[in-house]
């Protein structure tokens, strides 16, 4: 098990569970047609004119954002998170990931409908958040901490996360609902509350396999308050897998 080491409680990538110690693993336009009757000029009869009307709107398109070369991939030793070394409980954390709609070709909003993130160990039936929001700080290039003064929420959804203790490390589907404005940039966290002295654990999975912008950790006990990469956090090869299924 790799870990990294911050103040009283430890950033930790996972292999296993701090108290088990074990790996684990368009539609086309509708044009509607009406007759015009119309003075022909000089013969007094009526001729039928054909007027276009109005365009109907272009049917959704289904996306998924993804910012991981390999977003079904979960490897065994690729979580980071805070935990307790002492109780193997994880305590407060939040992962995120922001996605700039114009990156995506994604013009005009988009309508998010679920989203998909990685698990690589759970136990105790652990309840987390998905939460949906927009970023309005610059991230362009990506910075090193994000600042979460800048988030506008917009939804949020709690699951229960399905226990991995006998099972291979895995992803799971959120059903959640969310406008998100044309030309924004969409944050989305994975929210696991304080386990303390719970007997649960929450290690959100990811991979190795490469990453086209970084995601983010912030753990309050770890004395992280602001989220930072994974880099930042001393975890380059932590690839946090979270991707969002919508229509455009």
């Amino acid at each position: 098990m790799r870990r990294g080491r911050l103040v009283a409680v430890a950033i930790v990538v996972a292999a296993a569970c701090a108290s088990a110690g074990k790996e684990s693993g368009g539609g086309g336009p509708d044009g509607k047609q009406a007759d015009a009757s119309t003075d022909s000029g000089g013969g007094g009869t009526d001729s039928a004119v054909t007027v276009d009307g109005p365009m109907a709107d272009a049917a959704p398109v289904a996306v998924t954002l993804s910012q991981n070369t390999n977003g079904t991939m979960i490897g065994s030793a690729s979580s980071i998170a805070c935990g307790n070394n002492t109780t193997g409980d994880t305590r407060e954390n939040s992962w995120y990931r922001v996605f700039k709609l114009a990156d995506h070709n994604i013009v005009g909003g988009l309508h998010v409908t679920a989203v998909t993130f990685g698990v690589q160990e759970a136990s105790g039936s652990p309840q987390v958040q998905v939460k949906i929001g927009t970023y309005s700080g610059n991230i362009t290039p990506p910075p090193a901490t994000l600042d979460t003064g800048l988030i506008t929420p917009l939804n949020a959804a709690t699951f229960t996360v399905p226990n991995t203790v006998s099972t291979a490390a895995t992803t799971v589907t959120v059903p959640i609902s969310a406008n998100v404005p044309a030309l924004s940039q969409m944050i989305v966290e994975v929210f696991s509350p304080d386990f303390n002295n719970m007997g649960r654990y929450f290690y959100l999975g990811g991979n190795g396999g490469g990453e086209s912008k970084p995601s983010y950790l912030r753990a309050p006990t770890c004395n992280e308050t602001q989220p930072k990469t994974t880099t930042a956090l001393g975890f380059p090869t932590s690839h946090l897998v979270i991707t969002v299924a919508g229509t455009k």
